[in-house]
């Protein structure tokens, strides 16, 4: 096992840092004088693991911590002027350059399992400040099949974990567990993707000896990894038993509250529709999070159990070899009918419940429902400030179906969001609009400042 993987060369001419100290430079200035920093991360080894190596778990798996590093492999190093290349023209411009690491650590699964995810990292080669503040980034629906492992690729986290790498801060983006490595990845699952978010921030400080590196200020989330950073709010206190966040935002969000979250409700009771017409990412998430339910909470073998027996075979094939527009894609043309995606008697026992019929309530449908149901997590009021950046336009988050009914449940629950919306971005141009906006507000949460305003703040009412 490698937990000393990069060394940050400062002089202090007082006492040394500790996690919990205040941070208060902004990302414009130089850290402070008593830290000066005289280096840079360096780029030498012992992060010593090829970026494929980061994938495959040694068996047998040496005893560790919870965040402790597994493997770990040197990426790109970028300067100040080639990370401002990759950056938005409206995001804030970059300050120091960034390394990139890929690094596998340890972590477990929600029903308290050992299993380990891999993960992107991105380093300032001059922080912000010390102890360097750690802001994590959630990341957005890839699939569930391990080529699609989103540390496999640096395209996705450019987009929302670089832009705040180079303002200064670590960034770290998980793959979750299973996804890329091995088991299967447990989509949508609220409490196990919190929980292995702030275990990337352990590993974020296992990276770098010294305690260099300091807690998680604050998230920022993107789709699904927009939900995963609003479930990160709701449950640090219990997962952590500190509240180190200061602001998390959370873009075109795709965040599980209610059964009829994703028209999970309406696939259900209107079987009958084509695939096609039900929109471009509800069959998607109707296979992913049923498969990765069963894969994880029933028997080996039983990852089908929710399909309908003779398509079951189809559909398995396609989640563990396709990523999502593809699979999409496939189960349109493999499943026309909604019908073929879920087992008609799973289907009426999951409706038995929803529907409080206590008869019908039983067999694998009464616990997927259940688990459905002990998964929905309630804001915390003393938590992190929130932000919502939302296209009205998306047409894979409805913003009157989703955004708009987590922006009432966060209400209901003591929790008033500061709202960003664009009136004619769609799920895939708002990060790249909106993220400039984000970056902006997190910045100002983490440093107490006043919060910039978004030119627009308009949702729809609430509408399922």
């Amino acid at each position: 096992m490698r937990t000393g993987v990069l060394a940050l060369v400062v002089f202090c001419s007082c006492s040394s840092s500790h996690a919990g100290d205040s941070i208060d430079a902004s990302p414009d200035q130089a850290p402070p004088l008593d830290a000066e920093v005289i280096g840079a991360w360096t780029s030498a080894p012992p992060c010593a693991a090829t970026a494929d190596d980061i994938y495959t778990t040694p068996a047998p798996l040496a005893a560790g911590p919870r965040g402790s590093i597994v493997e770990c492999a040197l990426g790109d190093e970028l300067s100040v002027a080639e990370a401002q290349d990759k950056l938005g023209d409206d995001v804030p411009a970059a300050t120091t350059g960034v390394r990139v690491i890929k690094l596998s650590y340890r972590t477990v699964r929600s029903d308290g399992r050992e299993a380990v995810s891999t993960a992107s990292a991105y380093l300032p080669l001059v922080p912000r400040t010390l102890p360097v503040p750690v802001i994590l980034v959630g990341r957005s629906t890839a699939g569930i099949a391990d080529k699609c492992a989103p540390s496999r690729s640096d395209l996705p986290q450019q987009d929302y974990a670089l832009p705040l790498a180079a303002r200064g801060f670590v960034t770290i983006t998980p793959d979750f567990s299973g996804l890329g490595n091995e088991g299967t990845h447990a989509y949508l699952d609220n409490h196990e993707a919190a929980t292995q978010l702030f275990d990337a921030a352990l590993a974020a400080r296992a990276l770098v000896p010294g305690n260099v590196v300091g807690p998680p200020v604050a998230a920022l989330g993107y789709s699904q990894g927009g939900g995963t950073v609003l479930s990160a709010q709701a449950l640090e206190y219990e997962l952590t038993g500190t509240r180190t966040l200061r602001g998390v935002a959370a873009i075109a969000t795709e965040w599980p509250i209610s059964t009829k979250s994703f028209d999970y409700e309406a696939v259900l009771r209107d079987p009958d529709r084509l695939t096609s017409l039900a929109g471009l990412s509800t069959p998607v998430v109707v296979v992913l999070r049923q498969f990765g339910f069963a894969a994880n909470r029933m028997a080996s073998g039983q990852g089908g159990a929710t399909f309908p027996a003779n398509e079951a075979s189809s559909i398995i094939s396609a989640i563990e070899s396709q990523c999502t527009i593809e699979l999409g894609g496939a189960l349109n043309a493999q499943q026309p009918w909604l019908r073929e995606l879920v087992d008609p008697t799973f289907r009426e026992q999951v409706l038995a419940c929803i529907d409080g019929n206590a008869a019908g309530c039983t067999g694998t449908g009464a616990a997927f429902h259940s688990w459905l149901i002990s998964d929905f997590v309630t804001a915390d009021p003393a938590g992190a400030a929130v932000m919502i950046v939302h296209g009205l336009a998306d047409q894979v988050m409805s913003a009157a179906k989703e955004a708009a009914c987590v922006v009432a449940k966060l209400r209901t629950e003591g929790v008033e969001p500061t709202l960003c919306t664009d009136a004619t971005a769609t799920h895939a141009s708002v990060l790249g609009r909106r993220i400039g906006d984000a970056v902006r507000w997190l910045e100002a949460a983490i440093d107490g400042t006043v919060s910039p305003s978004c030119a627009s703040q308009t949702l729809p009412s609430c509408s399922r």
